[in-house]
């Protein structure tokens, strides 16, 4: 036989075809994963950037508040308070105005004067001028009148200016109320604010003295 003897060829072979598939599907299965982790991990890390990213713009966007001072009161300085007025002088109604007021104790068969403070011993003891004297009953002196007011009542300028009941003379009554209108230009308000027996007779007389106003 003149034939010659050949090897197959592994072109020819059909297993040559087939065997390299499996291990082909196996790599590019291999690089697939390795692609799809590597695309995860980027994303992540893009995703993490742009978080922080947006906290740090959000934060830095935040607005700043300064708290401003509280305005300070005003505190308005208290008025001044007005000046205490004094008082007036002591006025009666009318015009008199009052120039003494006292009380003393005249003895029996004496007289005394009555002005802006209570006579003296002096002043009783000469037997001066006077304004009223007391013997069993009172009179007025150098014809002064005498005008009586209600028992009990307060002798006031006006009442003794007004008043029309002329007397010689006062009881030495206790309570008993009258003026005297002097000759030097002043009113006497007198009441008999008690009587005494021991050791002489004698009454105690109060007295308010204004300066007399026609």
């Amino acid at each position: 036989m003149n034939k010659s003897f050949r090897l197959p060829s592994r072109h020819n072979d059909p297993r040559h075809l087939t065997d390299p598939v499996p291990g082909r599907l196996a790599w590019f299965a291999t690089l697939a994963v390795a692609l799809t982790v590597t695309g995860l991990i980027a994303g992540c890390s893009t995703a993490s950037s742009g978080k922080s990213s947006a906290a740090t713009k959000t934060v830095s966007s935040s607005p700043t508040f300064s708290a401003s001072a509280p305005a300070s009161p005003t505190v308005s300085a208290p008025a001044p308070s007005p000046a205490a007025s004094s008082p007036a002088p002591a006025d009666t109604a009318g015009n008199g105005t009052e120039v003494g007021a006292y009380t003393f104790n005249l003895t029996q068969v004496y007289s005394a004067p009555l002005g802006p403070t209570a006579p003296t011993q002096s002043e009783i003891a000469s037997g001066g001028s006077c304004d009223v004297q007391y013997n069993g009953e009172i009179y007025s002196c150098n014809s002064e009148k005498i005008i009586s007011l209600p028992s009990g009542s307060t002798p006031t300028y006006s009442a003794c200016t007004t008043g029309t009941i002329f007397v010689d003379g006062v009881n030495p009554t206790k309570g008993n109320a009258f003026c005297i209108i002097e000759t030097s230009g002043q009113v006497a308000g007198v009441t008999v604010a008690g009587v005494g027996t021991s050791p002489n007779n004698y009454i105690t007389l109060k007295v308010t003295v204004w300066k007399y106003v026609s």
